[in-house]
Order: structure tokens, then sequence, then C-alpha cells
């Protein structure tokens, strides 16, 4: 496909990276790139979170890998289902420079589309379901208003559908998908993966891949 970034963003995408990957400051390296290239407020939040300094990104890219029978997997439940929650609703994603898919996180903790949210759980399910002899634990933000009603809902769903775990209602999924002991975890949060010693699954990807067969554009190499 057509990339569907401008190629100012494209440009300002390098100087980003070269910045980073020479060791000055995020915050103002963004700043002074958005600004030189009149960036809108979503193009700079593509940068933010679309791009890692070259040896941060290769390290991530290490750690991506795919699930095997007997592992524990912890999943950042609201991370997935916003992640598709935002493809299904016409949002642009994009492969980001340490290899995992994102989008600028716009409407990240906001349901705004009930029917979209509540497919991409099916969807999610769906593919949990196919991870045979894999323990799934679900951890969601209790802060977020629906968290009890969907913790409750996908432990049900989970018996019923065969799929071995549960959810678990709590005040940081964070710090439980950094600090539980585990073979891999699903998210795309870069603080929680920089942290972590494990696999990384990108169960976005790996869903939208399957139901979709979309062809998300690169923002930038590594």
């Amino acid at each position: 496909m057509m990339n569907p970034f401008p190629a100012t963003v494209m440009q300002a995408a390098r100087e980003y990276l070269w910045f980073l990957t020479n060791g000055y400051p995020q915050n103002s390296s963004l700043k002074l790139v958005g600004d030189k290239f009149m960036l809108s407020g979503e193009m700079r939040q593509v940068l933010y979170r679309g791009i890692a300094a070259t040896q941060v990104a290769k390290s991530r890219q290490n750690k991506i890998g795919t699930v095997l029978k007997g592992d524990h997997v912890l999943i950042d439940t609201y991370n997935v289902l916003f992640t598709v929650n935002n493809y299904l609703l016409g949002k642009h994603l994009f492969i980001c420079n340490d290899g995992l898919l994102r989008d600028a996180g716009e409407m990240r903790g906001r349901l705004i589309n009930k029917p979209q949210f509540s497919r991409s759980v099916s969807l999610m399910l769906e593919v949990l379901k196919e991870w045979t002899g894999v323990t799934i634990i679900h951890y969601l933000d209790e802060p977020v208003s629906f968290s009890g009603r969907l913790s409750i809902e996908l432990s049900k769903d989970m018996v019923q559908m065969g799929i071995e775990g549960e959810a678990h209602l709590v005040k940081s999924p964070d710090r439980m998908l950094m600090d539980e002991k585990s073979d891999a975890i699903c998210t795309s949060d870069s603080a929680i993966i920089d942290h972590y010693g494990g696999k990384v699954i990108d169960l976005p990807h790996e869903l939208l891949k399957k139901y979709f067969s979309p062809d998300f554009p690169i923002l930038i190499q590594a």
C-alpha cells in the first residue's frame, strides 16, 4: 500500500530518529522536529509512539516472539483491545521502528463505539482459544468505569470457550506485567517492554492479520 504519511512526516521521522539515537532528550527532540515541520498534534503522537532510538528499537525487536504450548502469558488487556478497536473504527495503524503495531493513541481509554469494542473482545477471545496448552491472565485497569463488568465477562467467556486462565481487576496492569512471573506478555507499551525480559507477543497484529489481512505501513525502519 502507499504510505499514508506525508513526505514531511517521513522526513521529520528520520530527523527525530537521529536525535533519539544520538542521545538527545525525547520531549525536546519531538518539539524541535514537530515545530520545524509544523506537525499536527496527531502526527507528533505518531512520532512519539512510533519511533525509538535505534538501539532501543532493536532490543525490543529481539523480544518479539510467538506463543508456545505451556507458556504462561500476561495480557495488557485494554492496550490490546483499544488497538484492535481503533482499527475497526478506521483509525490509522502503523508498524513502528521497533517492529510493533501501534496507533496514534488519540482514542485510547475512551469507549466511543460499544458494538465495535464488543467485537474487539470477541475477536481477541477467538485468537486466544487457538493458543492450546497456554495459561492466559488478563489484567484490566481498575479506574476504567466498565472494567469490573468486563473482567467478570472475560473470565466467564474463557471458561465457556475452554481457555485456561482468568481476568483480574488491578490498579496498575503495568506493574503486574513487569513484576509477575511469566513466559510472555501481550502489550505494545514501551515502558513495560523495555523493563520485561521475556517474550513479547504482538497480539493485535496477529489478530488483525488473521481476520483482515491488512497491509500496515512501516513508519521508518530501525
